[in-house]
Protein backbone atom coordinates (compact mmCIF):
# COMPACT_ATOMS: atom_id res chain seq x y z
CA UNK A 1 0.00 0.00 0.00
CA UNK A 2 1.45 3.47 -0.98
CA UNK A 3 2.03 6.19 1.25
CA UNK A 4 -0.61 8.75 -0.07
CA UNK A 5 -3.64 5.75 0.36
CA UNK A 6 -2.29 4.84 4.01
CA UNK A 7 -2.81 8.30 4.90
CA UNK A 8 -6.20 8.34 3.22
CA UNK A 9 -7.27 5.16 5.38
CA UNK A 10 -6.13 6.36 8.42
CA UNK A 11 -7.81 9.40 7.91
CA UNK A 12 -10.62 8.10 6.64
CA UNK A 13 -10.82 5.76 10.09
CA UNK A 14 -10.18 8.83 12.20
CA UNK A 15 -13.22 10.97 10.47
CA UNK A 16 -15.69 7.61 10.85
CA UNK A 17 -14.41 7.60 14.56
CA UNK A 18 -15.41 10.92 14.92
CA UNK A 19 -18.99 10.65 13.61
CA UNK A 20 -19.58 7.77 15.48
CA UNK A 21 -18.42 9.13 18.61
CA UNK A 22 -20.45 12.79 17.96
CA UNK A 23 -23.68 10.04 17.12
CA UNK A 24 -23.07 8.50 20.48
CA UNK A 25 -23.08 11.52 22.58
CA UNK A 26 -25.53 12.82 20.69
CA UNK A 27 -27.86 9.76 21.56
CA UNK A 28 -27.29 10.14 24.64
CA UNK A 29 -28.07 13.62 25.24
CA UNK A 30 -31.00 13.10 23.18
CA UNK A 31 -32.28 10.24 25.65
CA UNK A 32 -31.73 12.03 28.76
CA UNK A 33 -33.81 14.76 26.64
CA UNK A 34 -36.81 12.54 26.22
CA UNK A 35 -36.57 10.47 29.73
CA UNK A 36 -36.50 14.53 31.84
CA UNK A 37 -39.48 14.80 29.03
CA UNK A 38 -41.24 11.82 29.72
CA UNK A 39 -41.56 12.33 33.30
CA UNK A 40 -42.71 15.71 32.81
CA UNK A 41 -44.96 14.32 30.46
CA UNK A 42 -46.48 11.84 32.94
CA UNK A 43 -46.90 13.95 36.30
CA UNK A 44 -49.34 16.03 33.80
CA UNK A 45 -51.50 12.85 31.87
CA UNK A 46 -54.40 11.89 33.32
CA UNK A 47 -55.67 8.24 32.72
CA UNK A 48 -58.80 7.96 30.23
CA UNK A 49 -61.32 5.88 29.53
CA UNK A 50 -64.07 6.65 25.96
CA UNK A 51 -66.08 5.23 23.89
CA UNK A 52 -66.45 6.01 20.08
CA UNK A 53 -69.30 5.49 17.22
CA UNK A 54 -68.70 6.45 13.53
CA UNK A 55 -68.22 5.62 9.98
CA UNK A 56 -65.65 4.35 8.59
CA UNK A 57 -63.89 3.98 4.58
CA UNK A 58 -62.85 0.52 2.83
CA UNK A 59 -60.18 1.29 0.32
CA UNK A 60 -58.01 -1.49 -0.87
CA UNK A 61 -55.69 -1.38 -3.94
CA UNK A 62 -55.96 -4.16 -6.47
CA UNK A 63 -53.10 -6.80 -6.36
CA UNK A 64 -51.94 -8.21 -10.03
CA UNK A 65 -49.42 -10.31 -9.67
CA UNK A 66 -47.79 -10.85 -13.58
CA UNK A 67 -45.46 -14.26 -14.46
CA UNK A 68 -43.90 -14.69 -17.84
CA UNK A 69 -41.99 -17.40 -19.41
CA UNK A 70 -39.99 -16.85 -22.76
CA UNK A 71 -38.85 -19.89 -23.75
CA UNK A 72 -41.06 -23.13 -24.98
CA UNK A 73 -39.26 -26.22 -22.80
CA UNK A 74 -37.20 -28.62 -25.60
CA UNK A 75 -37.13 -25.66 -27.87
CA UNK A 76 -34.62 -23.06 -29.23
CA UNK A 77 -37.81 -20.89 -29.96
CA UNK A 78 -38.77 -17.66 -27.34
CA UNK A 79 -41.88 -17.88 -27.05
CA UNK A 80 -43.66 -16.18 -24.48
CA UNK A 81 -46.27 -17.25 -22.24
CA UNK A 82 -47.64 -14.95 -19.78
CA UNK A 83 -50.29 -15.02 -16.77
CA UNK A 84 -52.00 -12.69 -14.85
CA UNK A 85 -54.02 -12.88 -11.25
CA UNK A 86 -55.96 -10.10 -10.29
CA UNK A 87 -57.65 -9.54 -6.93
CA UNK A 88 -59.80 -5.97 -5.94
CA UNK A 89 -62.39 -5.16 -3.67
CA UNK A 90 -64.79 -2.51 -4.20
CA UNK A 91 -64.78 0.74 -2.36
CA UNK A 92 -67.49 0.92 0.60
CA UNK A 93 -68.73 2.64 3.99
CA UNK A 94 -69.23 1.36 7.00
CA UNK A 95 -69.13 1.63 10.81
CA UNK A 96 -66.85 1.84 13.86
CA UNK A 97 -67.21 1.58 17.40
CA UNK A 98 -64.05 1.89 19.80
CA UNK A 99 -63.50 1.04 23.57
CA UNK A 100 -60.57 2.71 24.47
CA UNK A 101 -58.54 3.20 28.21
CA UNK A 102 -55.17 4.59 28.79
CA UNK A 103 -53.02 3.63 31.78
CA UNK A 104 -49.88 6.02 30.81
CA UNK A 105 -48.83 8.03 27.91
CA UNK A 106 -46.97 5.13 26.15
CA UNK A 107 -49.98 2.21 27.40
CA UNK A 108 -53.35 1.81 26.69
CA UNK A 109 -55.45 -0.37 24.27
CA UNK A 110 -58.70 -0.15 21.97
CA UNK A 111 -61.12 -2.41 20.90
CA UNK A 112 -62.19 -1.77 17.85
CA UNK A 113 -65.88 -3.58 16.04
CA UNK A 114 -66.22 -2.45 12.43
CA UNK A 115 -68.62 -4.00 9.75
CA UNK A 116 -68.76 -2.66 6.02
CA UNK A 117 -70.34 -4.58 2.88
CA UNK A 118 -68.21 -4.87 -0.20
CA UNK A 119 -67.38 -7.32 -3.31
CA UNK A 120 -64.31 -9.20 -3.70
CA UNK A 121 -63.26 -9.31 -7.10
CA UNK A 122 -61.34 -12.26 -9.05
CA UNK A 123 -60.17 -12.53 -12.51
CA UNK A 124 -57.34 -14.16 -14.14
CA UNK A 125 -55.49 -14.26 -17.28
CA UNK A 126 -52.91 -15.66 -19.84
CA UNK A 127 -51.80 -15.69 -22.95
CA UNK A 128 -49.19 -17.33 -25.71
CA UNK A 129 -47.18 -15.51 -28.20
CA UNK A 130 -45.02 -17.60 -30.28
CA UNK A 131 -42.22 -17.00 -32.28
CA UNK A 132 -42.26 -16.81 -35.92
CA UNK A 133 -41.83 -20.72 -36.84
CA UNK A 134 -43.18 -22.16 -33.45
CA UNK A 135 -45.60 -25.30 -34.05
CA UNK A 136 -47.55 -24.06 -31.27
CA UNK A 137 -50.40 -21.43 -32.46
CA UNK A 138 -51.37 -18.33 -30.57
CA UNK A 139 -54.02 -18.20 -27.42
CA UNK A 140 -55.60 -16.18 -24.82
CA UNK A 141 -57.51 -16.78 -21.78
CA UNK A 142 -59.52 -15.15 -19.43
CA UNK A 143 -62.25 -15.33 -16.69
CA UNK A 144 -63.92 -12.89 -13.72
CA UNK A 145 -65.94 -12.75 -11.19
CA UNK A 146 -67.26 -11.29 -7.74
CA UNK A 147 -68.55 -12.43 -4.74
CA UNK A 148 -70.20 -10.34 -1.97
CA UNK A 149 -69.49 -10.14 1.14
CA UNK A 150 -70.21 -8.48 4.55
CA UNK A 151 -67.05 -7.81 6.41
CA UNK A 152 -67.41 -7.67 10.51
CA UNK A 153 -63.89 -6.59 12.24
CA UNK A 154 -62.72 -7.33 16.18
CA UNK A 155 -59.58 -6.16 16.96
CA UNK A 156 -57.24 -5.52 19.97
CA UNK A 157 -54.47 -2.68 19.97
CA UNK A 158 -52.34 -0.84 21.82
CA UNK A 159 -52.24 2.56 22.11
CA UNK A 160 -49.89 5.34 23.02
CA UNK A 161 -49.95 8.66 23.15
CA UNK A 162 -48.44 11.69 20.96
CA UNK A 163 -47.97 15.16 20.06
CA UNK A 164 -51.37 17.02 22.09
CA UNK A 165 -52.23 20.82 22.95
CA UNK A 166 -55.43 22.40 24.61
CA UNK A 167 -57.54 21.17 22.12
CA UNK A 168 -55.83 18.63 20.18
CA UNK A 169 -54.40 15.54 21.32
CA UNK A 170 -53.13 12.51 19.02
CA UNK A 171 -52.18 9.14 19.42
CA UNK A 172 -51.13 5.53 17.56
CA UNK A 173 -52.49 1.92 17.61
CA UNK A 174 -50.71 -1.19 16.53
CA UNK A 175 -52.24 -4.57 17.30
CA UNK A 176 -54.27 -7.52 15.50
CA UNK A 177 -57.46 -9.61 15.51
CA UNK A 178 -59.31 -11.14 13.16
CA UNK A 179 -61.61 -10.21 9.83
CA UNK A 180 -64.93 -12.41 9.36
CA UNK A 181 -66.23 -12.62 5.73
CA UNK A 182 -69.84 -13.39 5.50
CA UNK A 183 -70.88 -13.96 2.00
CA UNK A 184 -74.64 -12.21 0.76
CA UNK A 185 -75.64 -15.23 -1.40
CA UNK A 186 -76.23 -17.88 1.06
CA UNK A 187 -77.41 -20.29 -1.80
CA UNK A 188 -73.87 -19.63 -3.17
CA UNK A 189 -71.24 -22.71 -2.52
CA UNK A 190 -68.84 -19.90 -1.27
CA UNK A 191 -68.76 -20.07 3.25
CA UNK A 192 -67.90 -18.01 6.38
CA UNK A 193 -64.19 -17.38 6.67
CA UNK A 194 -62.53 -15.99 9.06
CA UNK A 195 -58.86 -14.26 8.51
CA UNK A 196 -56.02 -13.06 11.04
CA UNK A 197 -55.34 -9.91 10.20
CA UNK A 198 -52.79 -6.90 11.69
CA UNK A 199 -54.12 -3.71 12.56
CA UNK A 200 -52.18 0.28 12.84
CA UNK A 201 -52.88 3.58 12.35
CA UNK A 202 -52.75 7.10 13.82
CA UNK A 203 -55.16 9.45 14.83
CA UNK A 204 -56.60 12.55 16.59
CA UNK A 205 -59.14 13.67 18.79
CA UNK A 206 -60.49 17.22 18.88
CA UNK A 207 -61.94 18.49 21.77
CA UNK A 208 -65.89 19.82 21.60
CA UNK A 209 -66.27 19.70 25.76
CA UNK A 210 -65.54 18.53 28.68
CA UNK A 211 -67.30 15.11 27.80
CA UNK A 212 -67.09 15.16 23.87
CA UNK A 213 -64.52 15.01 21.33
CA UNK A 214 -64.33 14.39 17.45
CA UNK A 215 -62.18 12.02 16.16
CA UNK A 216 -60.20 11.33 12.85
CA UNK A 217 -57.70 8.27 12.17
CA UNK A 218 -56.42 6.59 9.81
CA UNK A 219 -56.59 2.83 10.18
CA UNK A 220 -54.78 -0.04 8.19
CA UNK A 221 -55.41 -3.72 7.81
CA UNK A 222 -52.60 -6.39 6.98
CA UNK A 223 -54.21 -9.34 5.85
CA UNK A 224 -54.74 -12.56 3.18
CA UNK A 225 -57.48 -11.79 1.36
CA UNK A 226 -60.58 -14.31 1.72
CA UNK A 227 -61.24 -17.58 -0.88
CA UNK A 228 -64.07 -18.72 0.92
CA UNK A 229 -63.17 -22.62 1.51
CA UNK A 230 -63.76 -22.56 -2.42
CA UNK A 231 -60.44 -24.23 -4.39
CA UNK A 232 -59.77 -22.53 -7.98
CA UNK A 233 -62.92 -22.75 -10.52
CA UNK A 234 -65.38 -24.25 -8.17
CA UNK A 235 -68.18 -23.52 -8.17
CA UNK A 236 -67.39 -20.65 -10.53
CA UNK A 237 -65.75 -19.95 -13.68
CA UNK A 238 -62.60 -17.65 -12.05
CA UNK A 239 -59.83 -18.28 -9.50
CA UNK A 240 -59.91 -17.77 -6.08
CA UNK A 241 -56.86 -16.01 -5.27
CA UNK A 242 -55.03 -15.72 -1.95
CA UNK A 243 -53.10 -12.87 -1.99
CA UNK A 244 -51.91 -10.46 0.98
CA UNK A 245 -53.56 -7.38 1.23
CA UNK A 246 -53.51 -4.00 2.67
CA UNK A 247 -56.79 -2.28 3.50
CA UNK A 248 -56.66 1.48 3.86
CA UNK A 249 -59.62 2.01 6.40
CA UNK A 250 -60.12 6.02 7.57
CA UNK A 251 -62.89 6.96 10.18
CA UNK A 252 -64.47 9.64 11.81
CA UNK A 253 -65.91 9.11 15.16
CA UNK A 254 -67.54 11.12 17.65
CA UNK A 255 -66.00 10.36 20.89
CA UNK A 256 -67.64 10.33 24.56
CA UNK A 257 -65.16 9.90 27.67
CA UNK A 258 -65.75 9.13 31.12
CA UNK A 259 -64.12 9.78 34.76
CA UNK A 260 -62.10 12.52 35.02
CA UNK A 261 -61.97 15.66 32.55
CA UNK A 262 -58.53 17.46 33.82
CA UNK A 263 -57.22 20.01 30.98
CA UNK A 264 -54.78 17.91 28.90
CA UNK A 265 -51.26 20.27 29.10
CA UNK A 266 -51.07 23.08 26.69
CA UNK A 267 -47.30 22.16 26.10
CA UNK A 268 -46.83 20.19 23.25
CA UNK A 269 -45.18 16.87 24.15
CA UNK A 270 -43.60 13.86 22.07
CA UNK A 271 -44.17 10.35 23.89
CA UNK A 272 -41.57 7.49 22.95
CA UNK A 273 -42.33 4.31 23.06
CA UNK A 274 -39.88 2.09 25.44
Amino acid sequence: MTLPRLRLRIFSIAVLLFATCSVFLFGIQLALAQDADRKKTQKSFVPEMDVSLGILGQLTDARTPTTSVVQTPGSDLHDIFTTQTNQGTSPSAGVLGTFHQSFKPWLGYNVNVGYTRFSENYSYGSAFVPEKGSKFPPFDTFSRGSIGTNMYELTIAETFVGPSSKRFNTFGQFGGGGLFFLPTDSASPASYQTRPAMIFGVGANFKLSNRLDLRAEYRGLFYKSPDFNLPPYDGYNFPMTRLFTVTNSPAVSLVYRFGRTAKRPHKDYLVQLR
